[in-house]
């Protein structure tokens, strides 16, 4: 974006009449430019046209020292060329070209069309093509008021969070906060400000005021006056008042008014941090309230897995699919074949081969070779592919026996295939015929039920299982609101207090200033003494010990409605953050706060925010519009390191983009799955299929809009987590590699939520598997509180699985279960019902469906 000479902002104008420019006011950010696959520059921005107090407002350009003397023009209608109008900022006499326009004589302003029509505005700067895509959206001023309140609450709430695991700026064995050690330094500050206005330290200036004649020292105007006047009442004379704008009190206002901010700021984090846990609670309360002893099921969802279950047994189709592969396979080789049929088995321990047995006419019975006792078909080779445990097939190929140990043990080696078909009698087509029936005969049942089903006692014993943790969550923010409550309670009267205490020192004429003084007062004066030691431990309690952080956080509460999805972008890393910090109890490096304020500032920042979490083994490098190494710069980057159990390091990266599209917007660009098809492959953030690819949105139907949801899962309603196919083209070689998660402050209080579920995908999914155990290679820890303080629990007798793992967590009670696809062995996690990022089976809430096969039965 910096290497782009061409800048994209919003200003407004004020002008006298149309040749007299009075006033130009630039927005705060620019928008963010990009080199598109086919070498033009492009941009997005959204329009508001319910926000009046956007009328003023223009796109403007502003072109870099190589191009000034250009004369950039929009592309109109049939190719027309529409030059721009160049205006100076009176002021900076900064270049700006805009939109033509045409005068409105009532209002004194140029009204252009850009701020209220949606489409795309082609500008041609040079030999430089700019595609603007304006999408629409009916956001009101106080939906986007909503997000820059959120936006700011949430930088302070990272900054001076009480209940935050980040340690970095205060000082070693301290956590940035309130406690009662903060609530005793901000009652110091008080009293020592309350006291030093009582008798401030002043100093004497000399001024010249009228006093009675017998009281006057005189002064040359005296004698003036004494001639000019003659015998009057009162003269000009010497005199002397209170200076009190010295540089003792100019620090103590500074002091007074910094306290004033951090201590309003805690109120509103607060006061923030009260309505996420009442929401939470809320929340709760609708999860308990939902489990019942029935589950409502999905018709749609139901009726997608018959449909799919019913291709599983399509001999023909299969058929004919497994002889293409087959054809392609063996190139037209030449071979000497032989027909028969091969009954298989399960796999041997090495998974290299299936145990089998063979006849050669269809009425014979199964048999071994030459009556061995076992016989195995080779299946590491081109066609080991093809074969299906548990199957018959009709076999035409040129087949290799070898014989070992005296005949006892047979491996048949495919050298050529020429035709291979399974026949109806094979299991898995038998055993999925009757699942098929099963199936059928449920989704009757349900019908005529009004599509509730009744809980099995298994299910049942899963409910309570949730409900166990969400009782546990429900105790734990009860507690936290209680804390917060504690906290607003003592703060916000002293919020009054400071205000008034701060004008009570203005109005003696003193001016505040940050400089420290170092006089002898702050060490005599127990008041100027204790105002000036309590303001530096309270710095340190709630990590603000350098002055340039407490004036960053000034200027970003000085952001206003500009830039929307800027904003939005911005606001997504913050809680990334908070979710990193908060939900999964990681520790920011030292110094964090620096490089997020350069973020938000616009200075730019090269380096990632190192997170860590030394009980779950992990560390999140968190980019913010890095460089890839194909020059694509996407939002936001997180490299994962994740130390397994027995000393490995397993790297990942996933790769983030925030998209503040309208549902019409979003429909244009192909919905979703045109979005992330797009950045994964055109702009190549997948790195070649390396990466994982997310985007994050606002949009309420874009999943709908999809063709999904393709889960019976209520979050699976708005957002998609590569759970199961949604999109034509993701080939499932990698299953949970892209999504697209809508998180919408306006619309819904649990974003907190989406991100939580989506970075708990990131930091625990493993696809692999061990071959003893399903167990995860990373250290276990909680999705849904961020304890590394899980157990093992043991299984009951009767669960045949010996490869399954079961855990739970010691603070919040969820229960984890590690499993693998009974069909093609990929390992799955199940997180309760509500964390679990993986698709259910939407008959039975307690069983996941594999993201990788997708089995429906």
């Amino acid at each position: 974006m910096s290497n782009v000479p061409i800048v994209l902002k919003y200003i407004e104008t004020r002008w006298h009449d149309k040749d007299t420019l009075v006033r130009l006011t630039e927005s705060q950010y620019p928008l963010k430019i990009e080199l598109n696959e086919d070498g033009l520059y492009e941009a997005n921005t959204t329009i508001y046209p319910k926000v009046s107090d956007l009328n003023y407002s223009q796109l403007a350009l502003n072109l870099g020292k190589d191009i000034e003397n250009v004369t950039p023009y929009i592309i109109g209608p049939n190719n027309q060329k529409l030059p721009m109008k160049k205006i100076v900022d009176p002021v900076l006499e900064k270049i700006w070209w805009v939109e033509t326009g045409e005068w409105n004589d009532e209002f004194k302003a140029w009204v252009t069309n850009t701020r209220r029509t949606a489409g795309n505005i082609e500008f041609q700067v040079g030999t430089q093509r700019l595609s603007l895509h304006i999408g629409f959206s009916e956001a009101s001023k106080e939906d986007l008021e909503k997000y820059l309140t959120d936006f700011k609450s949430d930088m302070w709430e990272l900054i001076l969070d009480d209940n935050s695991y980040i340690q970095a700026e205060a000082k070693e064995g301290q956590v940035g906060g309130v406690d009662e050690s903060t609530l005793r330094f901000i009652n110091n500050i008080l009293k020592c400000g309350k006291k030093l206005l009582q008798q401030p330290k002043s100093e004497l200036r000399e001024v010249q005021t009228l006093k009675p004649r017998k009281a006057v020292k005189p002064v040359p105007r005296t004698f003036m006056e004494i001639s000019t006047r003659g015998n009057c009442k009162t003269l000009t004379s010497r005199d002397s008042e209170s200076n009190y704008n010295v540089a003792e009190n100019r620090y103590a206002l500074y002091v007074l008014m910094a306290t004033y901010r951090i201590v309003s700021q805690l109120v509103q984090v607060s006061k923030s941090k009260s309505e996420r846990f009442n929401n939470s609670l809320l929340k709760l309360e609708e999860r308990l309230a939902s489990l019942k002893d029935y589950k409502e099921i999905n018709r749609d969802l139901v009726v997608k897995d018959y449909k799919s279950s019913l291709k599983l047994v399509d001999l023909k189709s299969i058929n004919q699919d497994l002889n293409k592969k087959v054809a392609e396979i063996r190139s037209g080789e030449f071979c000497n074949s032989q027909v028969g049929y091969l009954k298989l088995d399960k796999l041997t321990t090495n998974k290299d081969a299936i145990f089998c047995s063979v006849k050669f006419n269809i009425n014979d019975q199964w048999h071994t070779i030459d009556s061995a006792r076992s016989m195995v078909l080779d299946i590491d080779n081109v066609y080991g592919g093809l074969f299906s445990q548990y199957s018959e097939c009709k076999i035409s190929a040129y087949i290799e026996v070898n014989k070992y140990k005296n005949g006892e043990f047979v491996v048949l080696r495919p050298k050529v295939i020429e035709s291979l078909e399974f026949l109806d009698t094979s299991d898995f087509i038998v055993n999925a015929k009757k699942k098929i029936e099963l199936l059928k005969q449920q989704a009757i049942e349900l019908k005529n039920n009004n599509w509730k089903k009744t809980l099995s006692q298994s299910e049942l014993v899963e409910q309570n299982k949730e409900r166990k943790s969400i009782n546990n969550r429900q105790r734990f923010f009860l507690e936290e609101q209680g804390k917060v409550s504690s906290i607003r309670e003592n703060l916000t009267p002293k919020v009054k207090l400071y205000r008034d205490l701060c004008r009570s020192f203005t109005k003696l004429g003193i001016k505040a200033n940050s400089h420290f003084p170092n006089s002898m007062s702050f060490v005599k004066n127990p008041n100027y003494q204790g105002l000036h030691a309590n303001f530096k431990a309270l710095k340190e309690q709630v990590g603000l010990t350098d002055e340039d952080i407490l004036m960053s956080l000034e200027e970003v509460d000085s952001i206003g409605l500009v830039n929307v999805p800027l904003l939005y972008e911005r606001w997504c890393l913050l809680q990334l953050i908070k979710s990193l910090t908060q939900n999964f109890r990681f520790d920011a490096e030292p110094g964090w706060k620096r490089k997020l304020l350069r973020i938000i500032e616009e200075k730019g920042n090269a380096e990632p925010i190192i997170f860590e979490n030394k009980h779950s083994h992990r560390c999140v490098s968190l980019f913010y519009e890095p460089t890839l190494t194909n020059g694509r710069t996407p939002d936001f980057v997180l490299d994962i390191k994740s130390l397994t159990k027995n000393g490995k390091t397993i790297s990942k990266r996933f790769v983030i983009d925030a998209k503040f599209y309208s549902d019409e917007f979003m429909h244009r660009q192909g919905g979703i799955s045109g979005v992330v098809e797009h950045l994964a492959f055109n702009k190549n953030y997948a790195e070649n299929g390396n990466n994982s690819v997310f985007i994050v949105h606002p949009t309420k139907a874009a999943i709908d809009a999809s063709g999904g949801p393709v889960s019976p899962q209520e979050w699976a309603k708005k957002s998609h987590l590569g759970e199961l196919k949604l999109f034509d083209w993701d080939d499932r070689v990698l299953p949970h590699q892209f999504g697209a998660v809508s998180v919408n402050p306006i619309d819904s209080y649990l974003y907190a939520d989406e991100f939580q579920r989506m970075l708990g995908l990131f930091l625990q999914y493993e696809s692999g598997m061990t071959v003893v155990s399903d167990d995860v290679e990373c250290v276990n820890f909680c999705v849904g509180c961020g304890s590394s303080h899980v157990r093992v629990k043991p299984k009951p007798h009767y669960d045949k699985n010996h490869k399954k793992e079961w855990y739970q967590c010691d603070e919040c009670d969820l229960f984890v279960v590690y499993n693998h696809c009974f069909k093609c062995g990929h390992r799955l996690i199940k997180n309760g019902e509500y964390w679990t990022y993986h698709s259910t089976m939407p008959m039975s809430h307690i069983n996941i469906k594999c993201p990788c096969c997708e089995n429906p039965l």
